[in-house]
């Protein structure tokens, strides 16, 4: 009789586990399925002040094989972008040139700045019109970041404690060099390997930086760097809607199986067409190996954290949404 007594408390005991673990899976699965609808911050954009030889130009087939067909106008990209900022409740973008939408969204608005001489943006910082030091892409004239042209701007953004973004791979349309030589002709892949990094920390080693673009496919390389400096995060944009979503995906997966997750940055890149910032936001809300809390990471969690954002702003971001 004690046996039987036995085995029937241990079959009780197995299917309450059993039920235990099946709705554990339910809300995990629920997670894993959830869209993330709280505050973005955009850490990868662009405005222009003039024509850009971009405007109305028709993005070549990314690799997910889309288009997208370029704005025309200044003022066109301006209304197009900052109507994305409400729709998707993106609080802050780092902003290429941001100073020529400054009063346009001074909240939203966070102006980088790279491609002036050191006294200009020492100059523009002291006037509160720069934020960040970006994007930095000697890239595309065929230098490194370890090139002494560039070291005076690692200089500067250590001295006035702001933050870097650098380019590295991939960045412009895939096959770039060869559909826009007059443009992009000074593209070299051996020249956008994160590893040309290395040296910066060396002789800045408190400079906090972010890889624009991510530094895919040198998923090995970014992982060693990340592993060996801890001011060192990315941003994910471009590969997160010119990669099919299946190599975006395992780029992103990997770096978080490495314990990376936490430095992880949405960016869109937008140039001149404001639908990539639509792309870019779906890619990584229908990724199904993310749980929320990732994405919150990535959305807005991470890039406060890296732009140092008060308590204060994080809870006005944040305040009924998620």
């Amino acid at each position: 009789m004690k046996s039987q007594l036995r085995i029937f408390y241990l079959l009780i005991i197995l299917l309450m586990l059993g039920c235990n673990q099946t709705n554990h899976e339910k809300e995990l699965h629920a997670n894993l399925n959830q869209v993330y609808n709280g505050p973005i911050i955009d850490m990868h954009l662009h405005a222009y002040k003039d024509e850009n030889p971009l405007f109305g130009q028709t993005h070549p087939p990314t690799l997910r094989g889309q288009t997208f067909e370029g704005v025309k106008t200044v003022e066109e990209l301006k209304q197009e972008v900052l109507k994305r900022f409400e729709k998707y409740h993106i609080v802050k973008a780092v902003v290429g040139n941001g100073e020529v939408w400054l009063n346009d969204d001074s909240d939203r608005i966070l102006v980088g700045g790279a491609n002036k001489p050191i006294d200009s943006l020492e100059k523009q910082f002291r006037d509160g019109k720069l934020k960040v030091i970006a994007e930095m892409a000697p890239f595309y004239a065929g230098m490194k970041a370890s090139d002494s042209t560039q070291m005076p701007y690692f200089e500067l953004a250590q001295k006035l404690n702001i933050p870097v973004g650098f380019h590295v791979l991939p960045g412009g349309p895939n096959y770039g060099f060869h559909l826009m030589p007059e443009m992009l002709g000074g593209m070299r892949v051996y020249n956008a390997n994160p590893l040309q990094l290395e040296e910066v920390f060396v002789r800045f080693p408190n400079l906090k930086l972010y890889m624009m673009h991510g530094g895919w496919p040198y998923i090995e390389d970014v992982k060693a760097m990340m592993y060996a400096h801890p001011n060192l995060y990315l941003d994910i944009a471009v590969i997160n809607w010119i990669l099919p979503k299946k190599e975006c995906y395992k780029f992103l997966e990997d770096l978080i199986d490495a314990g990376f997750g936490n430095r992880i940055m949405y960016g869109s890149d937008q140039m001149v067409w404001p639908q990539t910032i639509d792309v870019g936001i779906e890619t990584i809300n229908s990724a199904d190996f993310l749980t929320l809390d990732q994405k919150e990471d990535i959305f807005y969690d991470n890039a406060a954290e890296f732009l140092g954002l008060s308590e204060e702003e994080i809870k006005k971001h944040k305040k009924g949404r998620r």
